[in-house]
């Protein structure tokens, strides 16, 4: 998610890209005929070949779609090519939009509000996947509730994905962020720390998810899957390129449509690809895929929906634009419904120029 590296392959990987240098190659062709799904996207016929579009992730699987859509050919065939570099914080991601290095980041939609309110001009205009059980909170057992956790201290990482959902947890338990103390360290070093038995309570992701179930004086308190739509991967395109490039960005968005719909046909043969790509063990690999669910081009149109009859998307860059502002993560609230494209997954969608 706009996670900091969580894989055990992050250092492999990233040794080796520097920034726009970290580019994959297409792997069997992938055309119609060689296996991949119908769908609207081998509908619209090969555009000429274009510059191609720069696209920067940090270390997480939930961004494959974009990877199986080179990797199979299917950018290619749309007539677009894709250049991948990693970028692993968020101040790296922000920089090369803001230079425009870059024309789009792999973001959470709640990093979005983030990065919008540090002064990157940008829109959201595709949802790779939603989390489904890779991120939770964990505690001991003597806290069973969320609203069991007021006067206790929880490690998290401050200002990322996890803290927005805790805080969207608090909120609903009715809580404020003043009722807990945060132990501040990244992500993956909460869920170590709890596991270690050196906090009380963490917000963290796989595989300290998984290792918690075992341990007998401690439990999953929550997790992503008992709150969908919240922690929500999304492709963030700087505004001016969504502004110069729309058929170009809405040919991609058809190609990671469809090869959402090939890994759905196709798991076995996309969880080696995927695995391969980020450089991890394949039964690794398969854990963490199981706690995501990447989004077909049909349903990113129910999470959009229209400028008029806006999607759950917005309901969540709205939610993190309140909640970043009442921990003072940001300063000043941003337009919301500006930072998402409601255009480019409806065309591309409908298959419509």
């Amino acid at each position: 998610m706009s996670h900091v590296p969580r894989l055990a392959g992050a250092a492999l990987l990233a040794a080796g890209c520097a920034l726009l240098g970290c580019r994959s190659t297409p792997q069997g062709g992938g055309s119609a005929s060689s296996g991949g799904p119908q769908g609207s996207a081998e509908a619209v016929p090969a555009r000429a070949a274009a510059e191609p579009l720069k696209i920067a992730f940090n270390t997480w699987l939930g961004y494959s779609p974009l990877v199986i859509a080179k990797e199979k050919g299917f950018l290619k065939e749309a007539g677009i090519d894709v250049e991948i570099s990693i970028l692993e914080s968020m101040g790296e991601k922000n920089a090369a939009l803001l230079r425009g290095a870059i024309d789009g980041v792999g973001h959470t939609a709640d990093s979005t509000v983030t990065s919008a309110a540090a002064g990157v001009d940008g829109q959201i205009v595709y949802v790779f996947d939603l989390s489904h059980g890779a991120d939770g909170v964990l505690a001991q057992r003597s806290i069973k509730g969320i609203a069991d956790f007021k006067g206790k201290k929880v490690a998290l990482e401050p200002g990322f994905t996890g803290h927005f959902f805790f805080l969207s947890l608090l909120a609903e338990a009715g809580l404020t962020p003043a009722d807990v103390t945060v132990v501040p360290m990244d992500t993956g070093s909460a869920g170590g720390a709890f596991v270690a038995g050196k906090v009380e309570a963490a917000v963290t992701w796989e595989p300290w998810i998984g290792k918690t179930k075992s341990m007998p004086n401690a439990h999953v308190v929550v997790t992503s899957a008992d709150k969908p739509g919240l922690i929500v991967d999304v492709l963030y395109m700087n505004r001016a390129a969504v502004q110069r490039r729309p058929d170009d960005i809405q040919a991609m968005i058809r190609a990671m449509g469809r090869a959402t719909d090939w890994y759905a046909a196709h798991a076995a043969e996309g969880d080696e690809l995927i695995a391969r790509f980020w450089k991890l063990p394949l039964p690794e690999e398969k854990e963490t895929v199981a706690g995501i669910r990447f989004m077909s081009l049909p349903r990113n149109a129910e999470l959009f929906g229209t400028a008029a009859a806006p999607g759950q998307l917005l309901d969540t860059v709205r939610r993190a634009n309140e909640l970043w502002l009442k921990a003072g993560i940001t300063q000043k609230p941003v337009d919301a419904a500006s930072l998402v494209d409601f255009v480019s997954v409806n065309k591309a969608a409908s298959g419509k120029p």
